[in-house]
């Protein structure tokens, strides 16, 4: 059976961003489990803003909707601007409309993580109450555990993060990704329907 794919999709142009570093942290973490990840930031999620007549397709658009399209799993992390995502984040989940007509659709059955840095955590929450409705619009399952990482958090060269509470909030981020994306391969395997069982019978 092939290694869970993951798509890990980071909204900062900014050089250092904290971010980016996080989400290389999850990142991280997710290939030490085994899986496989493709990791799309910044500059590589610059796209063209998105145009629903547009009948050409930029190589980084391309590259985006192969990686999402073969992706068990999403992880999305983006800089809190002014309360929400980045616009570079939120163009780029536009660009996903050209999975509508996918079977199954958009990020239909794919686990998503999700995660925001701020200097305030109020407006971090915002950010990532956000990134949670795009991720359930585009038909994701997002997953339990969401984080809001202080913009004052360092990471190490190693993809580690130096605050404890905010590594084990990222490891528990990663895994449930990971953890969903199993489940659902397991009901795959075994053409058993998800959410079938006696709730579903009731």
């Amino acid at each position: 059976m092939r290694p869970i794919r993951i798509a890990a999709l980071g909204g900062s142009l900014r050089a250092g961003s904290v971010s980016a570093a996080a989400l290389r942290t999850c990142a991280a973490r997710a290939r030490r489990a085994g899986a496989e990840v493709t990791l799309l930031c910044g500059p590589e999620l610059a796209l063209p803003p998105y145009d629903p007549e547009a009948g050409v397709r930029s190589a980084a658009e391309l590259r985006l909707l192969a990686a999402l399209r073969a992706a068990d799993g999403v992880l999305l992390a983006s800089p809190t601007y002014h309360g929400g995502m980045s616009g570079l984040l939120k163009n780029a989940l536009d660009h996903t409309e050209a999975l509508a007509k996918d079977t199954p659709g958009y990020l239909d059955g794919r686990a998503v993580g999700c995660l925001t840095v701020a200097w305030n955590e109020v407006a971090g929450a915002s950010a990532l109450a956000s990134l949670r409705a795009s991720a359930q619009a585009l038909r994701g399952w997002a997953v339990p555990m969401g984080v809001v990482v202080s913009a004052a958090t360092e990471f190490t060269a190693a993809d580690t993060c130096a605050d404890p509470r905010a590594a084990r909030r990222l490891d528990i981020l990663a895994d449930q990704v990971l953890d969903f994306a199993r489940m659902r391969r397991s009901c795959e395997a075994a053409a058993v329907p998800v959410g079938s069982g006696v709730g579903a019978a009731l």
